[in-house]
Formats: structure tokens, sequence, C-alpha cells
């Protein structure tokens, strides 16, 4: 690795030191932690993988780019990601209400696991049948929103809010149990994201609740969700990758997971083994260095006004219907794809490196440093009641931090559902509080004088 490449380094652990250290043991349960450990795996530690030339070898994403521009990409998007640590810092701390029995059984009831267990029943036959989540009408490239479908837009959420209402309901000694049984319901879809966001957003949201597991149930539940994913690598890599993605049901998903568990394909002649094709395929710094070297050799930054444009791409086509699709000028990924001359391969853009081709190395920074204190701002409030709302909310989060390679708008994309389940939440919330607020006035129920025994 080169001195600019260690440097890199360097800043990203500085951006992990600042996170432990200004936010104090409870670090790891914000959302925003997850999308900077992100970071460092995308930027920081598959580039160490790939630094091996027997790993690097494989990465055809590279070729035709020079070796320099991976170092000074990954030491812009160290740098970025440290500014975005810095920004959120500065506004994500505050007073945390503390979760009490009242408020756990309030989200117990209002995120009732039943209903949503029922809700969960046709997005699985969805997504089983090709249908759904990771189907053919989802878009596939990073840097694209989430598919449209009602399948494929609430699947990961309402699986992983099922699992969060029912341990709220019977507490945390199931809680590897349910963590197995949600995980295994996403893996079916073909995906190693949605598995690891939803067991991320389990753990945040049963300990901000005041359900706390052990470190035993930590580790079983961190060794489940990596053996998991790997085995679902290892069934895409054995199998048709198409698999995942047409009518194919639950029992032929099950049944490639389980063929790979238990007898692991070998990797093709000539071809690296699972880690160093992970490896590459993982290569975070690859689009930006793409751009800076398309930058170098004189092709002028694209308008900054497409900066806050590309965010439309988060809208529901519900609420504007004549929304362009997917490819036009509001997609930053793709427009950057053509104005660059980068090869139409499947890049991992990142939160960080989105924006490379439209925003000069300080504007990059200072509008990382921008949508940190926003996403600061944004968490403090989540994270200042335990409500319904705010759990879901929560949820959402932690499903969009860990999906950093995806870019932006489509993080936002991500948290569409949780906001609106949240809004559901809420108004589910209202309404129950109405008749308990009537029944208080008029002394009759819970804390009213007819309520209480011995007055008359």
């Amino acid at each position: 690795m080169t001195v600019t490449q260690w440097f890199a380094l360097v800043l990203q652990f500085a951006s992990l030191a600042l996170l432990r250290v200004f936010l104090g043991k409870r670090w790891l349960r914000r959302p925003a932690t997850l999308l900077v450990i992100a970071s460092v795996v995308y930027d920081g530690v598959i580039q160490v993988l790939l630094s091996f030339p027997s790993v690097a070898q494989w990465d055809y994403f590279r070729n035709g780019i020079a070796s320099e521009y991976e170092g000074d990409a990954m030491l812009l998007l160290s740098a970025g990601m440290l500014a975005f640590t810095a920004g959120f810092l500065l506004t994500g701390r505050g007073r945390q209400e503390p979760p009490s029995a009242e408020s756990t059984a309030a989200c117990a009831k209002v995120l009732d696991w039943r209903l949503l267990a029922l809700a969960c029943v046709p997005l699985l036959a969805l997504t089983y049948a090709g249908r759904g989540y990771n189907g053919d009408a989802a878009p596939q490239a990073p840097g694209t929103v989430p598919s449209p479908t009602a399948a494929g837009t609430f699947f990961v959420i309402v699986v992983t809010l099922t699992a969060v209402s029912f341990l709220l309901r019977h507490g945390t000694r199931l809680m590897v149990t349910v963590l197995a049984a949600q995980s295994l319901i996403l893996a079916a879809a073909g995906e190693r994201i949605p598995v690891i966001g939803a067991a991320a957003a389990l753990i945040i949201c049963c300990a901000r609740a005041g359900l706390r597991p052990s470190r035993r149930q930590v580790t079983a539940m961190l060794v489940l969700t990596v053996a998991l994913t790997g085995v679902i690598s290892m069934a895409k890599a054995g199998q048709a990758r198409r698999l995942f993605e047409q009518d194919t049901g639950a029992a032929a998903r099950a049944s490639a997971l389980g063929g790979a568990l238990i007898s692991p394909p070998a990797p093709a002649a000539g071809t690296p083994g699972f880690a160093g094709q992970a490896a590459w395929r993982l290569d975070g710094t690859v689009y930006t260095a793409g751009i800076l070297q398309a930058r170098a050799s004189g092709h002028p930054l694209l308008p900054a006004s497409a900066v806050p444009e590309s965010l439309l791409l988060a809208v529901p086509r519900a609420l504007w219907p004549g929304k362009p699709d997917t490819g036009n000028a509001l997609d930053p990924y793709q427009a950057q794809i053509t104005a660059f001359g980068l090869a139409p391969v499947n890049y991992m853009p990142g939160v960080a490196g989105l924006y490379a081709g439209y925003l000069a190395a300080p504007w990059l920074l200072a509008f990382l440093a921008f949508l940190g204190m926003a996403w600061g701002a944004a968490e403090r409030w989540i994270l200042t009641r335990v409500t319904p709302a705010r759990l879901v909310l929560l949820a959402g989060s932690a499903l969009a931090g860990v999906t950093y390679e995806a870019g932006l708008p489509a993080l936002l994309g991500l948290l569409r559902p949780a906001a609106v389940i949240a809004v559901t939440a809420w108004l589910a919330g209202m309404l129950r509080r109405g008749p308990r607020a009537a029944s208080r006035r008029r002394g009759t129920g819970p804390g009213g004088a007819a309520a209480q025994p011995g007055i008359s």
C-alpha cells in the first residue's frame, strides 16, 4: 500500500475513534456509526485485501485506471467520511429519555407483531415468486432507488419490525431464535445487505426500548449473521444468480441455501476463492478513482445543481406521476458513468463517492459535513423519546446506514417505507390514547378517581 492509502486508513480510524469518544459506550447503537463502519469496510478493509497482487489481479473493475488514482480516491473518501463524522457529532449528541416499561409496552401494542406478521405473508409470497424484493422489476445497480413495488419497498422493514415487536412483547429470551428466523426469511431473497441491516436494526431497536441482549446472545447473532451472508454468497456463486430473481418459490431458494451450507461449491478453475471474489466485488474506491482519472485528463465537472436534483429520485412515483425513469439526468450514478467514460459495470459508489464528479474536493467535504449535521439532527430527534413512530424510524435508519454503498438517493429511498409506517404508527397511537384520555377526564379510566379503590 502507498503512503496515501496508509494516511487514508488513519483518517478512517480517526472517524471511528471520534464516534467512540464522543458517543461513549452506546456508540454502536447509532445508525450513523453503522454508516461510518460500512464506509471503512468498503473504502478501507477491502482496499487492504486488494493490496495483495493475488487478489487485485481479479479486480476487472480497475482495468484502465492508474493505481495512483486509487490512492487519491481512498484518501478523498476517507476525508469525506471524517467530515461527515464531525458534522454528525456537532448535532447528533443530546439527552435521551431512558426507556420505561410503559413506553416499551406502548410500542409493543401499537406495533402488534401479529398484524405485522400478517402483513408479511403477501410480501413473502410476492418476493419468493420473483415479483417483490430483488425481483425482475427491481433495479440491481447501486446508486438507484429500490423497487417502487409495494413488496420490494416494504419487505425488509416489515420483516424487521415484526421481529422487533415480537421481542418487545416476549422479552429477549428468544432473541437468537427470532434473529435466526428473520435472517432466514430475508436470506431467501438472495441478498446479503438486508440480512446484515435487519440484524443491526433488531439489536439497536431492542436496546433503545430497554431490552439489552447479553454478550453471549450478541456473539451468537454475530456469528449467525456472518455465516448466513457467506452461505448466500456461495449459493449465488454455485447457482444461477437469477434463481433469486424469478418465480422459483421458497423451496428452491431454501434448497440452494442449504446445498451451499452442506456442500460449498468450489471456485471455478483459474478464479480466486470466495474471499478474493468478495474483495473485488466490494471495491468501494474504483468508481471515484475512475472519475478522478477522467477529471485529470480534462473532463470537466458536471453541474453541481444536479446534486440536490438527484434527491428527487427518492420521491415516490405515486406523489410524482410524471417522474422520469431511472437512467436520466436525475440519476448521478448513470450520468457520471456516461460523462466520464466509465465501464458499465456494477460499481459501489458509496455515500461519499457518488457526487465526486459534481463537486470539487473542498465542496464535496463541505457537502458531507452538512449531510452529517442533517443526519445527526434527525437521529437525535428519533432517539429523544421511545415511541412507536420513532422506533420505526430508528429501524429504517439502521437499515439505511448499512446500505452505504448505494449512495444517498438510495438511502433516502430506503427511508420511505419507514416514514409511511411511522406515520401510521403515530396515528394509531393517537387513536389509542384518545379513549384513555377521555376516560381519565371523566374519572372512570386508569388514573381516574372512580378507578381507585377507597375513593368515594
